[in-house]
Formats: structure tokens, C-alpha cells, sequence
């Protein structure tokens, strides 16, 4: 069964102030041609807090068509096909011209003619744009390039858990692929700015675990044997939209979603972190990260996605041994009722005894996060 998403998020537009000037009426210009070249950043909250797109990917696809301002009727040419790997822009952190960017051949800005870019990262194997000839045309779009959609294999960062996310690693191979693909721009080529400066946002969800230990169990050793997030949808054809109340994904069940999981796993166990310190300077042992991937976009079922932990506590010679669900929607408790497009979700748990609490919070990645207390069920003597 497939699933549209349907959401309503603040959405925190940032708008790039851009100045156009009018061509020159010189007859002669002596001014060497000037290269294309392009700057890249990855949406934040606030552009102050902005990361360069080679934080997440060395290359990025980018489609380009110019028109001519002279002759209205004549047909747009291709600057860039995206399509082509051979037109893949990527980082060199030895080159300094036109920048970091880079690609051969050099293509050069056309004075009297108006450019379209759009433009996806890592390339265009997974998402493509609907409109290469003609980048201009409003009815062109990001889209699924294979009609059977995009599947996850449940990649973890978090392979040896740590107490800060990685948040860097989705790129694809063997394991799954962090996509992003960034606005239109528009550009004169009088402009005498030579960079096309390409704003990418993430387009899938990204979803973590942490867990800590209670004060109360700094006396003892508890130790995580194995981490599960089960019941998600896996695969997902995606059109971007213009709507921030409309997920561009539509989300299923691949054929091998029945073995598909989010997952850690450790035959020996990790054991959580004691705290630090005393009486004022006391700190709590740091939260560890056990799973750190990126989800496909969807709706949440009634007890269907679930999380699932395993792990022991160990006081003296004595040791016993849990089993810990948490529905992420369970009747009228509700962990989370959707993940959406560019929202990054974490779940925190705390072992507690006697007590079992939860919360949740997500963050342009848009930080979301739970928290939860994991209280072990009373022993039978």
C-alpha cells in the first residue's frame, strides 16, 4: 500500500537578493569572456548557519539552458545536461579557478542571453530534472529517474556508537544516498557576478537513537546488545512540489521491505556511559547514538513502526536481560506521526528504573527529537 504524505511545517524561506543589470550598448567590448562558475550551500534555519554542499558531497549535477534577449522566437541551447556524467560538477579543494568547482570544458557567460540552472546532488542517478532542454519551462520538475522509485538499504553511521551524530556518509555505493537538489536559479549573463550560487536542501528524512543511563544506575553496568527500528516504509517516487504542506515523496513497500530494518547490533554489548564528576559538578553519563539513517519521508501507523531494544543490566554477579518497544504511534500516544522531507528526528531514551517516560524533537536538516525513559520491568524471584 502506498502512502502520500501529507504535512503542515513552518517553513523558513530564505531568498537570495539578486541584481540585474542591462546589457551595454557598446559595439566593442575587450573584456575577456568570463567563466561560469558555481558556489554551493545546504539550507539551514538561518543562512548564517549554512554549510557548503562538500560537507555532504564532492559533485552535483546541474542542468543549464540559456535564451537568447534578442531573439524571443529562437530555441533555448544547452549549457549543462545534467544527465551526462561528464558535465558532473565536483569539488577540488586544490583549485582556486573559477573555485572550488569545478568542471572541463569550461563553458562561458553569454552577455546577451538569460540562463536557467537547476541542479541535484551527488548526481543524477537517483533524481533527475524533468526538462534538460529547456530548464526555463515551468512545467519542468525533479523527479524519480527510475519509475520503480528509490529504495533504502537502512545504512547506520553509527556502526561503533558515539556521542555526537556524523551526520556525513550517505553517499550512496552500498549504502543509501543523502539526495539533495537545489533551487532554480536564474541568471543574466550581463550580470557581472560570475558564480551561479546553488542553495540544496535535503529531500529525504533522516532519523537517530540515542540512550542514556540514569544517575541512578551509574552502580551498574547496562549494556545495549542490539537496536531496531522496524515496520518503515522503504521505497519512494518522488515529485518535487511547490507546497511546504506536501511531501514530493510517495512511499511503499519494496519487495524486500519484510527483512528491511534500521539497525545496531553487538554480540558483547556496548555498555552506556557512567557520569562524571561530583555533588555540583556532577554531569550524567552522555547520551551514545545507535542509529543514525536517513528514512524515506511517510505517514506513521498505529503500533506498524516500532522501535525495538535489547539490552542487560549487570549489578555484581547478577545479570538480566530486557526487551524494550516503543510503537512510535500507539492509540492516543504519539511519538511521532510523520517523517517529512529535510527534517532530521531524534529519539532520546533514558534506563530508569520505576518510571517509563517519553519525548521527541526534529530540526533545515530541521532537527525534530523524542525523549523516553526505559524503565526495566520488575523481576519475578
Amino acid at each position: 500500500m502506498k502512502k502520500i504524505l501529507l504535512f503542515a511545517a513552518a517553513a523558513t524561506m530564505m531568498v537570495a537578493c539578486v541584481k540585474t543589470e542591462k546589457l551595454n550598448n557598446d559595439f566593442v567590448n575587450n573584456e575577456a569572456p568570463r567563466v561560469i562558475g558555481f558556489n554551493t550551500f545546504s539550507d539551514k534555519a538561518t543562512r548564517a548557519n549554512a554549510e557548503t554542499l562538500d560537507a555532504y558531497h564532492g559533485t552535483f549535477a546541474v542542468w543549464s539552458t540559456k535564451k537568447s534577449n534578442n531573439d524571443q522566437n529562437a530555441a533555448p541551447q544547452v549549457v549543462f545536461n545534467g544527465n551526462d556524467p561528464a558535465d558532473i560538477i565536483t569539488f577540488d579543494a586544490t583549485r582556486n579557478a573559477p573555485n572550488n568547482w569545478t568542471y572541463s570544458p569550461f563553458r562561458y557567460w553569454d552577455k546577451q542571453a538569460t540562463y536557467s540552472f537547476e541542479a541535484v546532488a551527488p548526481n543524477a542517478d537517483i533524481i533527475t530534472y524533468s526538462s534538460p532542454a529547456d530548464v526555463a519551462n515551468t512545467a519542468g520538475n525533479y523527479v524519480t529517474a527510475n519509475a520503480a522509485g528509490y529504495t533504502l538499504v537502512g545504512q547506520n553511521l553509527q556502526a561503533t556508537p558515539d556521542t555526537v551524530e556524523i551526520k556525513k556518509g550517505f553517499v550512496g555505493g552500498n549504502g543509501d544516498t543523502d539526495l539533495m537538489t537545489a533551487s532554480k536559479v536564474t541568471r543574466n549573463g550581463a550580470n557581472a557576478i560570475e558564480d551561479v550560487n546553488l542553495e540544496f536542501k535535503h529531500i529525504l528524512a533522516k532519523l537517530n537513537i540515542a540512550i542514556a543511563k540514569d544517575p541512578a544506575f551509574d552502580n551498574v553496568k547496562v549494556m545495549i546488545d542490539t537496536v531496531y527500528v522496524l515496520g518503515l516504509d522503504d521505497n519512494g517516487t518522488y515529485t518535487e512540489g511547490t507546497s511546504a504542506q506536501i511531501s514530493g515523496w510517495t512511499s511503499a513497500k519494496s519487495a524486500n521491505a519484510a527483512d528491511y530494518k534500521l539497525a545496531y547490533t553487538n554480540a558483547s554489548g556496548v555498555e552506556l556511559l557512567n557520569g562524571t564528576g561530583d555533588g555540583e559538578n556532577y554531569k550524567a553519563g552522555k547520551f551514545l547514538y545507535f542509529i543514525e539513517s536517513l528514512v524515506m519521508p511517510q505517514s506513521i501507523e498505529d503500533k506498524v513502526e516500532k522501535l525495538n531494544i535489547k539490552y542487560r543490566i549487570k549489578s555484581g554477579n547478577v545479570e538480566q536481560s530486557y526487551d524494550y518497544v516503543l510503537n512510535l504511534i500507539d492509540g492516543e500516544t504519539k511519538v511521532f506521526e510523520n517523517f517529512q522531507d529535510r527534517n532530521n528526528y531524534t529519539i532520546f531514551l533514558t534506563v530508569r528504573p520505576n518510571v517509563i517516560s517519553f519525548a521527541a524533537t526534529t530540526s533545515a536538516w530541521t532537527d525534530k527529537s523524542a525523549s523516553s525513559n526505559i524503565v526495566p520491568p520488575v523481576q519475578n524471584n
